[in-house]
């Protein structure tokens, strides 16, 4: 009887964490996502750093596109056309009076052309540089396509890379008699 209340409490606890895991998760991404429609097609871009790389991708891809989003300004694109659209994956960021080019990866549909209704467009929109993430800044494409992303503070915070974990200390010798 001990035994199964034991239990019961450990996959209580299990399944609250992983509630508490993905509420996590979906506070981040809203925190880094912005959304914004233009001629039929609802694009999603969320910027990209190390805890919306994890929530997002799984190893060992994650890896390689944490290191890209560290290096520069880094966005992952979706979008769902409402109607048969042609797909055009140029964007450009606007900051502080300058433009940034951006460079389309296409991971599906995310490339010039023809794409049906309802088919997921995904990819990666890739700057030159880091944006100062404390000013607010628009992605700009086609056909007046605008959406700004303005970060609280806190959300400034959050994007900063984490640290790479510390190897221990050496133990000290033990005491020569």
């Amino acid at each position: 009887m001990r035994r199964t209340v034991v239990i019961g409490l450990v996959c209580a606890f299990a399944a609250s964490v992983a509630v508490g895991q993905e509420s996590n998760n979906h506070s981040v991404l809203k925190e880094f996502t912005r959304s914004g429609q233009a001629e039929g097609l609802a694009w999603n871009f969320v910027l990209l750093n190390d805890r919306t790389v994890d929530v997002l991708f799984q190893a060992p891809g994650k890896y390689a596109i944490r290191a890209r989003a560290n290096q520069s300004t880094t966005f992952y694109v979706q979008a769902t056309p409402e109607k048969d659209v042609q797909v055009d994956p140029k964007f450009e960021v606007e900051q502080d009076g300058k433009t940034l080019a951006g460079t389309s990866h296409n991971i599906k549909n995310f490339a010039p052309g023809s794409v049906a209704k309802g088919v997921r467009i995904d990819g990666i929109l890739q700057l030159d540089q880091k944006v100062n993430l404390a000013h607010p800044f628009t992605i700009k494409g086609a056909n007046h396509f605008s959406v700004e992303f303005k970060l609280s503070p806190e959300a400034v915070q959050l994007a900063v890379p984490v640290p790479p974990p510390t190897a221990a200390p050496a133990p000290a010798p033990p005491p020569q008699p």
